[in-house]
């Protein structure tokens, strides 16, 4: 009897022990003996990584997307700015004129013949640097005449006594629009770009200015300048030169073939 029982009970765990092996059989089909944990565990470490990356880079996208729209579109923004810019100028001051300036039709028809005053009238404002009387006067010089290229140039220069460079600019570049030969424009250009130390686009300038004055020696001055900027020697003993020949008397020829020692 006794015998029995052990038998019994050594039965009926080994049906336990199939029936649970039955049950885990399509576990242990999928479970790969050849792979070691350490192997499934890095798999696993890496499969939770690329997750977690791919998560990230969705909500960096979802953050840069709208920002990224902002930025393109506030540059094609400023684009159109800069373009309509020489565009609106004339017109700014013949809408400014006409709401500072009243005058008559008899005042209109004399003002031809007064155009040189009303400039010089400007040009002491500025003189006396008073440079919103000077604006005003220019202003209204323009309000009767949009195509007056003196006027024009005399705002420019207004705006670059006050550093308003990029209006000093706008304002040149409309007089180069009037006449497209205009040197004081190109010479006005290129020392702004000296001030804004864009050097090889100032050499680009000057050199349409000097193209119509050759042996103006403020436009030699200035190549001197720019030529000792770049540091390129050769260029600066011919700018030199021919500053010396157009103004023999210039007191600065000296302090610049000392700086070109110094090259």
């Amino acid at each position: 009897m006794f015998s029995i029982i052990p038998l019994i009970i050594i039965l009926v765990s080994l049906a336990i022990i199939l029936v649970i092996v039955v049950k885990k059989l399509p576990l242990l089909a999928s479970f790969d003996v050849s792979e070691k944990p350490e192997e499934k565990n890095a798999e696993a470490k890496e499969k939770i990584m690329n997750e977690r990356l791919q998560r990230k880079a969705k909500v960096v996208y979802q953050k840069v997307l709208p920002m990224s729209k902002v930025l393109f579109g506030g540059i094609k923004k400023m684009a159109k700015q800069s373009a309509d810019k020489l565009k609106d100028l004339e017109e700014k001051y013949k809408k400014k004129a006409k709401k500072e300036v009243l005058v008559t039709k008899k005042e209109y028809e004399n003002f031809e013949n007064n155009v040189e005053s009303f400039l010089r009238e400007a040009q002491l404002f500025s003189d006396k640097e008073e440079y919103d009387e000077a604006e005003k006067k220019y202003i209204e010089i323009l309000g009767l005449d949009p195509k007056n290229v003196e006027a024009y140039l005399g705002l420019g220069e207004l705006y670059v006594f006050q550093r308003t460079y990029e209006e000093a600019k706008a304002t040149f570049e409309h007089v180069l629009k009037l006449d497209p030969n205009n040197d004081k424009s190109w010479f006005e250009l290129a020392e702004i770009n000296e001030i804004q130390e864009d050097f090889n686009k100032a050499i680009v300038n000057l050199n349409k200015a000097l193209k119509k004055s050759p042996n103006n020696p403020k436009y030699l001055d200035l190549l001197v300048r720019l030529n000792l900027e770049l540091k390129d020697k050769d260029k600066t003993k011919e700018a030199l030169q021919r500053l010396r020949d157009a103004n023999p008397e210039n007191q600065k020829i000296k302090e610049f073939e000392t700086q070109i020692k110094e090259l």
